[in-house]
């Protein structure tokens, strides 16, 4: 793989050295989960992997320079069409939050479309695997649909599988890259960034307008601000559970 250096990282080719940075990542019960696969047992087990992952050569060791540390890994994957791939990463739980897995996205987009000429990149992630998301959506991917009891985890659990795609012409038009925002609630929330405003003063986010936000026993997972506003923050409610909330709209039209 092509070395690719961003602000704060290096993308590069593994080497067998990488196995103890790669199994501490690995061997995390909140991280291969996520993404269906069984955490790694052993450093025997993750040898075996990076080897294969070697012999691939369709992922790259995301190396943060200030540390010299491999914290995660992304790849561009073949699919059934020779000028399409699936763009695959896991980051190092310890690294969340800061913005590294957004960067490298970034990084590996730009070589996908103007290294490899690819006419579109393809990604994916279980249905409630809300940090992935988050990373799809702030990178400018256009949500193709959702395949119901898509994937089987290591576990023998069935999940549903959420579909997003980038194409070589939206990425050239700039039209993936989200405008500024100036202003929501709650820039903690999951789904950040999600809306934008030039009049803050008159804006309210009230987690996409969720219609149960006013009833008191919606079902969600709501919690309550010092000042007495309801922080919906951790609910996934109004994402994907519909049924749910017709129901409890009929229940509240029918009393």
């Amino acid at each position: 793989m092509k070395t690719i250096e961003s602000d704060r990282l290096i993308l590069r080719a593994w080497t067998p050295d990488d196995a103890e940075d790669m199994y501490d990542y690995a061997k995390s019960p909140l991280v291969g989960p996520a993404a269906s696969w069984k955490p790694h047992e052993s450093i025997e087990e993750t040898k075996a992997y990076l080897a294969q992952t070697i012999q691939d050569d369709d992922t790259w060791a995301i190396e943060l320079k200030d540390e010299h540390k491999v914290i995660g890994s992304i790849g561009l994957h073949e699919t059934a069409v020779d000028s399409v791939r699936e763009l695959g990463y896991v980051l190092h739980p310890n690294y969340w939050g800061n913005g590294y897995m957004t960067e490298a996205v970034k990084a590996a987009l730009r070589f996908a479309f103007e290294d490899l000429q690819l006419i579109a990149v393809r990604v994916c992630h279980n249905v409630n695997n809300a940090r992935s998301r988050n990373v799809i959506q702030r990178c400018g991917f256009r949500y193709d649909g959702t395949l119901r009891r898509d994937r089987q985890c290591y576990d023998g659990t069935v999940r549903d599988t959420c579909y997003y795609s980038m194409t070589r012409e939206e990425w050239e038009s700039g039209s993936s890259e989200k405008p500024a925002y100036a202003f929501v609630q709650n820039r903690a929330c999951t789904y950040f960034p999600c809306h934008r405003t030039n009049d803050p003063e008159h804006f309210n986010c009230l987690f996409c307008y969720c219609p149960l936000y006013r009833m008191e026993n919606c079902g969600g997972n709501p919690s309550y601000l010092s000042n007495g506003i309801k922080d919906c923050s951790n609910c996934t409610v109004p994402h994907f559970h519909y049924a749910h909330v017709i129901k409890k709209l009929t229940e509240g039209a029918n009393k």
